[in-house]
């Protein structure tokens, strides 16, 4: 099966499991409001949040260190409107943007596959311009009770690392942003934060 169809196959297996991927992209998007763009999605994989970013009205730049999924994710960004979706194949430990570059940035579902999300968060709050946004959301436990169901199904195993939103949020604040918020919806718990101005 290609990916774009596989792809295909997973969301539809979800939707009869009560999750829907678009929406859960979606909730986690609008965390990043009323923050201007550009927008930075780090990690995008297949490209749902940049996917929903670009719904909002935003430029999207899109980094992600594989292009893996780069077939899907440019599927679904060619309906994003006016093609605001830009890909950057580049490791989010060292972001290629100058600081301040981008109005806000958001992760979802990554941080379960990072050893250490510090560097990557710490990046993501030096290219956000003061008073931007940063929206990190990775699965509730009843989303990852639900991917590791799907996964073994498939033959294989969802692995996550020990890195939680509670880690990432401790990080975040050491690297000057300062909480404003979490919620759960959609599978999904989420935290947003505000960057503090320098000094």
């Amino acid at each position: 099966m290609d990916p774009l169809s596989a792809f295909r196959a997973r969301t539809e297996r979800y939707l009869r499991e009560g999750h829907d991927r678009y929406e859960a992209a979606r909730f986690v998007a609008s965390r990043t409001a009323p923050a201007p763009g550009p927008a930075l999605d780090v990690g995008t994989g297949k490209g749902l949040l940049a996917l929903a970013l670009a719904e909002r009205g935003l430029a999207v730049v899109s980094v992600d260190v594989s292009f893996d999924d780069r077939e899907v994710a440019a599927a679904l960004a060619r309906s994003a409107p006016g093609g605001r979706v830009r890909f950057v194949l580049a490791d989010a430990t060292a972001l290629p943007f100058r600081s301040g570059a981008f109005g806000c940035a958001a992760m979802m579902d990554v941080l379960h596959h990072l050893d250490d999300a510090g560097p990557v968060l710490s990046e993501m709050a030096r290219a956000v311009r003061p008073g931007g946004r940063i929206a990190v959301a990775d699965f509730s436990e009843e989303g990852f009770e639900l991917v590791a169901r799907v996964h073994r199904e498939e033959g294989r195993e969802h692995l996550r690392s020990g890195v939680t939103l509670a880690s990432a949020a401790e990080a975040l604040r050491r690297a000057g942003a300062r909480p404003e918020g979490t919620a759960s919806a959609q599978l999904q718990d989420a935290a947003w934060f505000e960057v503090a101005p320098a000094g």
